[in-house]
């Protein structure tokens, strides 16, 4: 039995972890449809599995068998793979960002986080490990439509995922913003603010859209109000899709995080940085 807990909430009505988990589930199905057309084998601990074979798993052997897939498929391969989606969904952010103006009429779309006994830290030290590791396996785990992770020490992270689950992949380059691009003010008590803006990896263009975070602790753990900014001429369906990313998402990445033990020097370095982090949000 867990010694934490977990609690989403959206547009004012809380999600249950079974909710999530059936989202999650289905998602994985839905990934494992589009292999299955484009005849890419699914193996699980070097079995190929048929798509009867797939769709018959728990949701932990799912992931694992996409996870394996994809780190042993590599980047640059899984970019030639899926270069007719990439290219599809680099056309439909260019008919949307073509229609809308910068930073006007924002879609908002927001996801409530509270943890007990999961803490900033831990969730911090969660996102170095995904840095760190750099991967394909990592980010398959947290959610089924992350095709592609690249990471650097800056921040910026090279993603090919299928935002809020609509229509196919984008291949997008997420750069840090600065507190001049927050697209609302943070919270007075907000400790830190994670906040990114979204061009196509293919030619830079920006996309218009943006995501805002904003993670404060709390004394039994912390409070997180996951944020996602779309051009006022997306299609609705991005944003209400993203919500249920974010929280397939969040989920995996906080039961990964409370399982870190910092010890006393990350504590304290963790501590420092987050202090350093409120002070330039003000």
């Amino acid at each position: 039995m867990n010694d934490f807990k977990i609690k989403f909430t959206v547009d004012g009505r809380t999600i249950s972890e079974k909710e999530i988990l059936e989202m999650e589930l289905s998602r994985y199905h839905h990934v494992f449809h589009i292999f299955d057309e484009k005849e890419i084998p699914i193996s699980l601990n070097n079995k190929t599995l048929s798509l009867k074979e797939l769709l018959d798993l728990p949701l932990e052997s799912a992931k694992v068998a996409l996870a394996q897939t994809r780190e042993n498929i590599g980047k640059e391969k899984t970019l030639k793979l899926f270069k007719p989606e990439i290219d599809r969904g680099d056309q439909m952010w260019k008919d949307i960002a073509a229609s809308s103006r910068t930073g006007v009429n924002f879609q908002e779309s927001y996801v409530e986080v509270e943890t007990e006994n999961i803490s900033l830290i831990q969730f911090l030290m969660f996102n170095q490990s995904l840095m760190k590791t750099n991967n394909l396996y990592l980010p398959s785990t947290i959610h089924p439509e992350h095709y592609y992770f690249d990471a650097d020490k800056t921040g910026r992270q090279v993603i090919i995922e299928t935002f809020g689950m609509y229509q196919d992949p984008s291949y997008l380059d997420l750069k840090p913003g600065s507190k001049e691009d927050y697209p609302v003010k943070p919270g007075k008590d907000v400790d830190i603010v994670m906040a990114g803006k979204t061009f196509l990896r293919s030619n830079g263009q920006d996309t218009k859209m943006m995501g805002m975070h904003q993670l404060t602790n709390t004394p039994t753990g912390m409070k997180v109000k996951l944020g996602v900014f779309l051009p006022e001429n997306a299609p609705k369906e991005i944003g209400e899709g993203h919500k249920w990313h974010l929280m397939v998402e969040f989920n995996n990445g906080l039961h990964i995080a409370a399982k870190q033990h910092p010890n006393f020097i990350q504590k304290k370095v963790l501590e420092t940085a987050i202090n350093r982090m409120k002070k330039n949000n003000q």
